[in-house]
């Protein structure tokens, strides 16, 4: 049998790839963190948008919070309500530039509701419109030498995954300081599945 190397070994490229978040969340600012759990706690309502892979990272932080028993709302779905003041916009997107988030984010911040963004690229026009940026730090070139971190078929793979295990850390903190009973996730899962 021949020798696995480093590209062929899919348990090499996953180890590779959890020490690289694993250097990546130790970068990340732990209070823009607090920050972001406190906005979420005083929202009268939140909505999360993103696009592509960061849509579905959206989608999973949106369901998530909505197991925990917020008012929780992903804008395009034809449920979702008009954003106003005391509402909470968090929006995701690596590059910062995906228009369609933007746009959204912009409608938000012109309707006087907090905006928090998660994005590799603070001075982007999304990071603009933000009140707080939670910055995954995934841009530059010596990424995958400082974080020695097996790329995906984009960049943005590591942008994608951090954020997604940053966000469910988020909703773990946000149950214990909530008191909310774990088994709440499970009561509030869907059952038209």
């Amino acid at each position: 049998m021949a020798a696995r190397n480093d590209t062929t070994d899919p348990f090499k490229v996953l180890r590779a790839r959890l020490d690289g978040i694993n250097a990546l969340l130790e970068d990340m600012d732990v209070a823009d963190a607090q920050e972001l759990i406190k906005m979420l706690l005083a929202a009268n309502r939140i909505f999360v948008s993103g696009k592509g892979r960061s849509g579905k990272v959206a989608d999973c932080f949106a369901v998530r919070l909505m197991q925990m028993g917020f008012d929780v709302h992903v804008p395009g779905e034809s449920t979702c309500p008009r954003i106003t003041r005391g509402d909470l916009m968090v929006a995701i997107s690596c590059s910062g530039t995906t228009v369609t988030t933007v746009q959204v984010t912009r409608i938000s911040a012109d309707a006087r509701a907090k905006v928090a963004v998660i994005t590799a690229v603070p001075d982007s026009p999304l990071a603009q419109l933000a009140d707080l940026v939670v910055l995954v730090p995934t841009t530059g070139a010596d990424v995958k030498k400082r974080y020695r971190y097996v790329l995906g078929a984009f960049n943005n793979t590591l942008f994608e995954q951090a954020t997604l295990l940053y966000l469910d850390a988020l909703v773990y903190a946000m149950l214990r300081r909530k008191g909310i009973p774990k088994q709440r996730l499970s009561e509030r899962h869907t059952n038209l599945e």
